[in-house]
C-alpha cells in the first residue's frame, strides 16, 4: 500500500512541472500559486472533521503549521513558480533533483536516526548525476538564468526544511489537519507577495488556466500532500526526498507518450544511474522514525 502511494506521488508530481509551466494564464507567479493553495486549503479544511482528525492545539503544533505554510507552500512554491517562468522544465528538474542532497544534510543534524552515511551520500550523488545525464543533451546554460536557477536551488532548501521539521515535530498531527491551515497560510503569504511585486490579485479568465490550477490544487496538492505527510509518519524524510529524482524521469516518459519524443542513449544511461543511485542510497535502510517527536 505504501509503495503504491509512493509511486502515485511520483506520477502526479512528475506531471506538475509541465502543468505549472503552461498554467500561468498571464497571471503573476505568486498570484497563480496563491489561487492554487487557497483552493487546496479550502478543499482540505472540511476533510479534517470528516476524517475524524483534530485541529492543531498546542503551540508546538501551530508553530509547525505556520512553518510549513510559510516555508513550504509560500517560499518553496513561490520560488518555483517565479523561477520556472524563465527556465525550461529540464533545467528545473535537474536543479530540484538536488533535494535529496539538501535533505540528507538537514536530516543528519535535525532528525534522530536519519544520519548521513557514505553509502547514502554516494547513492544520492549517483542519482543526481543520472538526472543530469537524462536532461544533459537538451538543456542549455544561460548566464541570464542564474537568478531563476538559484531560486529553484533555494526552493529545495525550503522543501527540505519543511520536511525535516514535520518529521521531527508532526507525528501526532493528522496530515489533513496539518495541510489545511498550512496551505491557507501559504496562500495568504503568496497573496501578499503578489501585491508587493505589483502583480495584484486576479482570477483567470480562461478555461485552460482554470483547468491547470484545479489539477494542481486537487491532484497536485490535496491528494499528493495527504499522501506525502502520511508516508512521512513511517518513512524517512530522506527516502521521500527521492521523489524529486523520479519525477523528472516521469516527465520524460510523459513526453515520450504524449509528445512523441524519442528516447536516446543518454536517456537509458541516465535512467540506469538514477535507479542505481536510489538503490544504493536506500538499500538496507529502514525508515527513520525519531523516538521522541516532541519539543522540549
Amino acid at each position: 500500500m505504501h509503495l503504491a502511494l509512493y509511486v502515485m506521488l511520483c506520477l502526479i508530481w512528475g506531471s506538475t512541472w509541465l502543468v505549472i509551466k503552461v498554467g500561468y494564464g498571464g497571471l503573476g507567479p505568486f498570484n497563480v500559486a496563491a489561487i492554487r493553495f487557497f483552493i487546496a486549503g479550502a478543499v482540505m479544511t472540511p476533510m479534517v472533521p470528516l476524517l475524524g482528525a483534530r485541529w492543531p492545539a498546542s503551540r508546538t503544533e501551530w508553530s509547525l503549521v505556520t512553518w510549513v505554510g510559510l516555508v513550504l507552500f509560500a517560499a518553496d512554491y513561490g520560488l518555483i513558480y517565479w523561477g520556472e517562468q524563465f527556465l525550461d522544465s529540464g533545467m528545473t528538474s535537474i536543479l530540484f533533483a538536488l533535494l535529496p542532497l539538501v535533505t540528507i544534510g538537514c536530516a543528519h543534524f535535525y532528525v534522530p536516526g536519519d544520519r548521513i552515511t557514505a553509502r547514502k551520500l554516494a547513492g544520492t550523488v549517483v542519482a543526481f548525476v543520472g538526472i543530469v545525464v537524462l536532461f544533459g543533451d537538451r538543456v542549455r546554460l544561460d548566464p541570464a538564468g542564474l537568478g531563476p536557477m538559484l531560486a529553484i536551488v533555494a526552493s529545495t532548501v525550503c522543501a527540505a526544511a519543511a520536511g525535516v521539521a514535520t518529521k521531527r515535530h508532526g507525528t501526532t498531527l493528522h496530515p489533513a489537519a496539518l495541510n489545511a491551515p498550512a496551505m491557507l497560510i501559504g496562500a495568504a503569504a503568496l497573496s501578499v507577495m503578489s501585491l508587493a511585486t505589483g502583480d495584484g490579485l486576479l482570477l483567470p479568465d480562461d478555461t485552460a488556466t482554470w483547468t491547470a490550477i484545479l489539477y494542481l490544487a486537487i491532484a497536485g496538492s490535496v491528494v499528493t500532500f495527504l499522501g506525502y505527510f502520511t508516508l512521512l509518519k513511517t518513512w524517512s524524510v530522506t527516502s521521500l526526498s527521492f521523489i524529486s529524482v523520479f519525477t523528472p524521469a516521469i516527465a520524460l516518459i510523459l513526453g515520450f507518450v504524449f509528445l512523441d519524443e524519442r528516447p536516446t542513449l543518454w536517456t537509458g544511461v541516465g535512467a540506469i544511474l538514477v535507479l542505481t543511485g536510489v538503490a544504493l542510497a536506500l538499500g538496507n535502510s529502514p525508515p527513520a522514525t525519531p523516538k521522541n517527536s516532541q519539543v522540549h
